[in-house]
């Protein structure tokens, strides 16, 4: 089973920073998922909100700032550690800068947020750049280096998808129903992401046999990484990827 690294190791740094995905890696996990909103000018930056209050020492839409604005802002104070003092300033970065640094050893899910289509334009033209459009070759793993893209949107998911068909996508949902996998099989979509609570091992079992990967989220605590084990998916998000792992081999063989 697949340990994602939500927004990197997001519960010990500040989420979707170069601290976060440092962390992630030299811990030894491959599987980092970020996510993109695009900038006034056009350029993909990775942060999970489509307003910086909530991660940032500013506020406004990142649609509104330019990227010159956007790396001026501190995303690494906000995030307080156990004895509650701030982390260090941590810079907004962009798409490009992610892949750049990490593309090589990591494999990275790009989760769309905006619904523009002009990100997925910015983004094909940033993983061309890095020869991570893929080279049509089926693969049924995650691929090192490699990146997957995923989204809510099922309308972003289809321009994707279009626009990527060699890149494995992965379409997320809160409460899974079973049109969801029709509309994956439809669009040639890889994988299906739901809510941990919304499926059983009986639900992960007729997905499989329709040869879909399936990723949840939405885990808070770390029996529930046992609970996913039981009903057979095939990888988990999560803020905690270093606790999940030591979950996982703690359990006797």
């Amino acid at each position: 089973m697949h340990i994602i690294a939500h927004r990197g190791c997001s519960s010990d740094r500040p989420e979707n920073t170069i601290a976060s995905f440092d962390l992630a890696i030299e811990k030894g996990f491959e599987n980092i998922e970020l996510d993109i909103h695009m900038t006034k000018d056009g350029i993909p930056v990775v942060m999970h909100d489509a307003d910086v209050s909530r991660t940032t020492d500013s506020s406004g839409l990142i649609s509104e700032m330019t990227f010159e604005q956007i790396k001026l802002l501190d995303a690494g104070s906000w995030f307080k550690d156990l004895h509650g003092y701030p982390f260090p300033r941590q810079e907004v970065p962009s798409l490009e800068e992610i892949l750049r640094r990490y593309a090589s050893n990591a494999h990275i899910f790009i989760e769309i947020k905006a619904g523009e289509k002009e990100i997925l334009y910015a983004t094909k033209e940033i993983l061309e750049h890095f020869e991570l459009t893929g080279d049509g070759e089926e693969s049924d793993d995650l691929d090192v280096p490699g990146v997957s893209i995923i989204s809510f949107d099922p309308d972003q998911m289809i321009r994707s998808k279009a626009l990527f068909p060699d890149i494995k996508h992965g379409f997320l949902t809160t409460k899974f129903d079973y049109q969801q996998v029709s509309f994956c099989l439809s669009n040639g979509i890889e994988g299906l992401f739901p809510y941990i609570h919304s499926v059983d091992s009986g639900v992960v079992e007729n997905i499989h046999r329709d040869g879909l990967f399936v990723g949840v989220w939405g885990l808070t605590k770390e029996d529930e990484v046992g609970l996913a084990m039981e009903i057979g998916v095939d990888g988990i998000t999560v803020d905690w990827p270093q606790i999940a792992k030591d979950y996982i081999d703690f359990l006797p063989n």
